[in-house]
């Protein structure tokens, strides 16, 4: 019986390959860095066939590290980033490189679109404000701009929509990408040729690839790719999704009361739920169809997470010559914030340094600093401004329709017990964190194996793979304590974006 099941991740920063057995557990986890190129100031791209290249390396690198033979694969899945856009020919080829989801190249046609009133119109169809990097966008960026490389293309795909097709030789689309791109009818499930004449790119809808299900198996992998990456000939490629959707599966949510966190780089706040629950310019959530097919998922995200911290330690914590990834650093961080509490300082940090939630031009600051103020309320400063702004998306999220009775809770900020405490504690509600490292490759291997029989449906695959590994539930008095933070922290979220609208009214 063929026993593993193989995840490629396709993330923003870094490639993964990982292989699970059937009981959720790690077997092999390999990665490489993702070679992005900046080739003007707005773009962010990469070159596809040598992303490829990498994918078949890692593949034959993670079944080397496993020991087992590559005939134990059951099946294949894949994850990435959401949007962007990789143009394929009839041979399978990239035609240019592929454009990234961090890409802002699409501005300008977003602000057209939102001041003509073609994008109200779009989001009567597709329940999605248009953004600079989404599919849609770029693709009528290049029609406007590349005109030759579209009529070149055969195809629109996402980054591992493109990366399957290398291994099974058919291009296809699953729901959740497709979901997101600006361009499918949500209430037909498919790509609608009014939402491209809504964009001014009718011809362009010649481009759009079939829709598949998330565990729905589109093909093999060919001789070809058999022969690049090491996997046996003929095993299925039958797993796909956002990693947004893939963490939340691998987190074991299937419900529309659990709220799933990740606390990376971004601040990922994510939930089900049975409709849109917002009109045209009521929320800034956005929505996608889910994994689950009859449902939505609904998401506030932004990068003001865990990656504030290593700013911090790298820049001001550090000794000079000291390893920023020193174990030292972090156990400073985990000692204070288990010696100290919310009401030893007033000092307010707004992690903004990689980007804003709410004003486009703030930026990250401290507020409140004293000569009384010391490293450890610094410290403590910066990761209650990590959970706050975690709990300013959540807040979000709710706006009047949903409130939630757990969260399950992944990413760097897990590493630290104090840390994820404090997350419960400002939320309110109990914390649970899932046994898993690798989440996104977990979910799509989950998926995969839904697909290819192993499991019936995907609440059999979550009693199967999914293990919390702890649970931490909010104490009164300090929950009290840091609602009460939580509050001047709103405050000065919006004192920050008055300062910025005064800068913008000066130029």
């Amino acid at each position: 019986m063929k026993e593993l099941l193989l995840g490629i991740d396709l993330g923003g920063s870094v490639t993964k390959v990982c292989l699970f057995d059937q009981k959720g557990r790690e077997v092999a986890a390999v990665s490489a860095p993702a070679d992005n190129t900046v080739p003007a100031p707005d773009r962010v791209e990469r070159d596809a066939e040598a992303l490829w290249q990498t994918v078949c390396g890692l593949i034959r690198r993670a079944i080397e590290t496993s020991g087992v033979s590559a005939d134990n694969i059951a099946s294949v899945g894949l994850t990435g980033y959401g949007n962007g856009i990789c143009l394929a020919d009839e041979n399978g080829l990239a035609v240019g490189p592929a454009i990234v989801s961090t890409d802002d190249r699409g501005r300008d046609i977003v602000a057209e679109m939102r001041a003509n009133g073609q994008e109200e119109k779009i989001y009567a169809l597709t329940h999605q404000r248009l953004w600079s990097a989404q599919t849609g966008t770029l693709l009528l960026w290049l029609y406007k701009n590349e005109p030759e490389r579209v009529k070149k293309a055969r195809w629109f795909l996402g980054i591992k929509d493109y990366i399957r097709m290398k291994l099974d030789g058919k291009a296809f689309c699953e729901i959740t990408e497709a979901s997101s791109t600006g361009l499918m009818n949500l209430q037909t499930k498919a790509f609608d040729p009014q939402l491209f004449a809504l964009l001014g790119m009718e011809e362009c809808f010649r481009l759009d690839p079939p829709i598949l299900d998330c565990c729905e198996s589109g093909g093999a992998v060919t001789e070809k790719a058999a022969a690049l990456t090491g996997l046996a000939e003929g095993t299925p490629v039958g797993g796909a999704m956002f990693d947004v959707d893939a963490s939340m599966l691998a987190s074991g949510i299937l419900d529309g009361d659990t709220l799933c966190m990740i606390a990376g780089t971004w601040s990922i706040n994510e939930y089900l739920a049975d409709a849109p629950p917002h009109g045209y310019g009521e929320s800034t959530n956005s929505l996608s169809t889910a994994f689950l097919r009859d449902k939505f998922l609904i998401e506030e995200s932004t990068p003001t997470s865990a990656s504030n911290l290593d700013w911090f330690l790298n820049t001001l914590l550090k000794r000079d010559g000291q390893d920023p990834r020193d174990p030292a650093l972090y156990e400073e961080v985990a000692k204070v914030l288990e010696s100290t509490s919310a009401e030893d300082s007033s000092v307010i940090f707004i992690p903004y340094l990689y980007a804003s939630a709410t004003h486009p031009d703030a930026k990250g600051c401290f507020l409140n600093l004293s000569g009384y103020t010391s490293k450890a309320h610094l410290i403590r400063a910066v990761c209650e401004g990590v959970v706050f702004s975690s709990v300013f998306n959540v807040r979000r999220l709710e706006e009047g329709v949903k409130t939630f009775s757990l969260a399950r809770l992944s990413g760097g900020l897990t590493r630290s017990k104090a840390w994820t405490q404090m997350m419960a504690d400002a939320l309110d509600i109990p914390v649970e964190v899932p046994d898993a490292a690798e989440l996104a490759s977990l979910g799509v291997c989950m998926a995969a194996g839904v697909g290819c029989g192993l499991w019936k449906d995907y609440e059999e695959a979550v009693k199967a793979c999914v293990h919390v590994s702890g649970r931490y539930v909010p104490d009164p008095a300090r929950s009290a304590a840091l609602q009460k933070k939580y509050a001047a922290y709103v405050k000065a979220v919006k004192a920050l974006d008055a300062f910025h609208e005064s800068m913008e009214e000066e130029r």
